[in-house]
């Protein structure tokens, strides 16, 4: 009996420091307009396909490396190993849309230890690529930074009110 009720207690500790700890990385990433950065600067790879605009990215890498960030190289016809997996540790990868909302042009997923970056993926709605600005805010996700409600900043959530201006506030 005493085994039963030391591994409830086990399993109750376990659970509650699990959901204390999302509950405070959530509240950390909702108040932190930059809550995570690489170690290193991040290969892109373009899983998309052929048809992803090299030059888009590349204004986009510009746009970012101006403002201070480095990104590493853009691989536009990357291995199959980089490919097949959800995600590669050290890479952006650039994928097409898999379940998006049709109201999403794209949406960036994080891959994080504590505050690191591990890697993230970016999914694109068929040749949402191609619009203005909106590979730059994506890369912006991926280096880190969450939305800003600011008209004209280029991490502002509506596509229609974003800009080229970036700041951190």
């Amino acid at each position: 009996m005493k085994q039963i009720g030391k591994f409830i207690m086990v399993f109750i500790s376990f659970s509650a420091g699990l959901m204390l700890g999302v509950n405070i990385k959530t509240f950390y990433e909702a108040s932190t307009f930059k809550p995570y950065s690489w170690s290193n600067p991040p290969k892109i790879a373009n899983c998309y396909g052929p048809e992803f605009s090299k030059l888009q990215m590349a204004r986009a890498m510009d746009y970012w490396a101006i403002r201070g960030y480095t990104l590493g190289d853009y691989i536009h016809k990357p291995s199959d190993d980089v490919c097949e997996r959800e995600w590669t540790s050290g890479y952006v990868v650039l994928r097409k849309s898999k379940g998006l909302p049709s109201s999403t042009l794209a949406s960036t997923r994080r891959y994080t230890v504590v505050t690191t970056m591990q890697g993230a993926v970016i999914r694109y709605q068929p040749g949402s690529y191609n619009l203005d600005l909106l590979n730059e805010h994506e890369l912006g996700h991926a280096l880190g930074f969450t939305h800003l409600e600011v008209d004209n900043h280029i991490m502002h959530p509506n596509y229609g009110k974003m800009g080229r201006s970036f700041w951190i506030p």
